[in-house]
């Protein structure tokens, strides 16, 4: 490591947890410091998000490439490097701790993505934060070769600054979704945000007081969402399995349809997903989905009439608006209503044409924000 440039860089890294744009080149600096050509962090499992946490610049079409061809899988740098960190028999690894030189030669990852961008050398930093695992990988062009045991010695000491790094951006990174989720509190939304391996990171002021009346039945521990009733936690977590899951195909969108959660004697909690990433981005750039929750029982069904005029609706869809923001189904409302199923999907279908929302949640939101204007 280079003495004054190594300082140097890892005080523009500290800058870039208070200024994530300036990550790229903060690591770009760290990697040159750190005798490497390029560097990023990484959390454990992250696969295919890799692209969505902090690289230098060099990383960019190497992780594009990483993603694209499903090459987290069955990785060997993965698979045997978190093992020798979670073992805790090494700090550092480095490339030949991985794999020997003849076995090297038959390895796909090695010789089809490394060697194919020209980065041959590689190591990686590991660390915890929280209790999670993390590390900072390196990797070296070819004229830089590979990297020694000394070396690698060497690099552990900057260990406690990437802990501090990565602690005190999940701190801000908390603070800043926190501030993003206060919208939802304006029309009486409760709402949490999960991170991409269905972690809450934040929720607003009116998902803690709904937790908090309904906490025998939903709670959350350890960072998760979770159901008491073993019969509403199996669907709850299929739920936020797929809703932070961005890589799922078409024909898993049934699966982040939304769920109740049954109470003894009472109305169903309502539970939501808004997973679309530009949507989400909006609120959080760290958060992969929003969970919105909902109690029938603390809104009133409110004033056909009124929604009828402000939203150009029939009095027949305002009825049925009305009763879906009770969360009710569409076939318990058409019970309730005297309709058949399919006349109040007609409905529905119009409603959506009219108001312009596309999907059920968005027209609940819609509904419920006007009941609360009054």
């Amino acid at each position: 490591m280079h003495g004054e440039s190594y300082e140097n860089a890892l005080d523009i890294c500290y800058e870039a947890v208070a200024f994530p744009e300036l990550w790229s080149s903060a690591l770009d600096r760290l990697a040159h410091a750190l005798g490497a050509t390029g560097a990023m962090f990484y959390p454990k499992d992250v696969n295919e998000n890799a692209t969505t946490v902090p690289s230098s610049s060099v990383y960019g079409g190497l992780l594009e490439d990483y993603v694209a061809g499903g090459w987290y899988l069955n990785h060997y740098r993965a698979i045997r490097g978190w093992n020798l960190f979670l073992s805790n028999r090494k700090s550092v690894i480095i490339e030949h701790d991985l794999a020997s030189d003849e076995e090297r030669k038959g390895l796909p990852h090695y010789n089809e993505l490394y060697l194919k961008w020209g980065f041959p050398g590689f190591a990686a930093i590991g660390f915890k934060v929280d209790g999670d695992p993390w590390c900072l990988p390196l990797i070296r062009s070819r004229h830089e070769g590979f990297f020694t045991p000394e070396e690698a010695a060497r690099l552990a000491k900057i260990t406690p600054h990437l802990r501090r790094m990565v602690k005190l951006g999940n701190l801000i990174a908390s603070a800043r979704s926190a501030t993003g989720l206060s919208t939802f509190d304006t029309i009486g939304q409760a709402a949490l945000l999960l991170d991409g391996r269905g972690r809450v990171i934040a929720l607003n002021a009116c998902a803690e007081e709904l937790l908090a009346r309904n906490a025998g039945c939903l709670h959350i521990k350890r960072g998760r969402l979770l159901s008491a009733d073993g019969s509403n936690d199996l669907p709850l977590q299929s739920l936020v399995a797929a809703a932070v899951d961005w890589s799922r195909s078409t024909a898993d969108t049934e699966k982040v349809l939304p769920i109740s959660i049954e109470r003894p004697a009472r109305l169903p909690i309502m539970v939501e997903a808004i997973s679309s990433p530009a949507v989400v981005r909006t609120v959080s750039p760290n958060a992969h989905a929003i969970i919105l929750l909902k109690d029938p029982e603390l809104h009133a069904i409110g004033d056909p009439a009124r929604i009828s005029s402000l939203l150009g609706l029939t009095p027949a869809e305002s009825m049925l608006c009305l009763e879906l923001a009770t969360g009710a189904s569409v076939a318990k409302a058409a019970s309730t209503l005297g309709i058949a199923e399919s006349t109040a999907r007609q409905r529905l279908k119009a409603v959506f044409q009219k108001t312009g929302v596309h999907r059920q949640s968005e027209l609940l939101l819609l509904v419920r924000g006007l009941n609360q204007s009054r």
